[in-house]
């Protein structure tokens, strides 16, 4: 999944729905540094995922051992925490986070 596409998906889900398993904290991507990941959070707030996600593009990002990396419309991303590597950020993955919601 590219960020593009991962900002459309956001933009359909309501701001304050909280899932399970979210992410937050951008960074260039550990496996591919030309590649932007996000990082693991429990309890996130769809609003707070897509803030993040849109912040993302066109911003520049260091690569773990050196580099300016700009994030694009299709750049693609990835569930990781900084320095590790991680997970595809698939349609699919998505799909399953949203629908996975916290309820009180």
């Amino acid at each position: 999944m590219n960020l593009d596409e991962l900002i459309k998906a956001l933009q359909h889900e309501p701001a304050d729905k909280i899932i399970r398993e979210g992410f937050h904290r951008p960074h260039s991507y550990r496996g591919h540094y030309d590649q932007l990941a996000f990082e693991p959070l429990m309890n996130a707030r769809v609003g707070d995922m897509l803030e993040a996600a849109q912040g993302s593009l066109g911003r520049v990002f260091i690569g773990y051992k050196g580099g300016d990396f700009m994030m694009g419309p299709y750049t693609g991303c990835n569930l990781a925490h900084y320095g590790s590597c991680g997970d595809e950020l698939s349609e699919r993955l998505l799909r399953y986070m949203l629908a996975d919601e916290v309820t009180a």
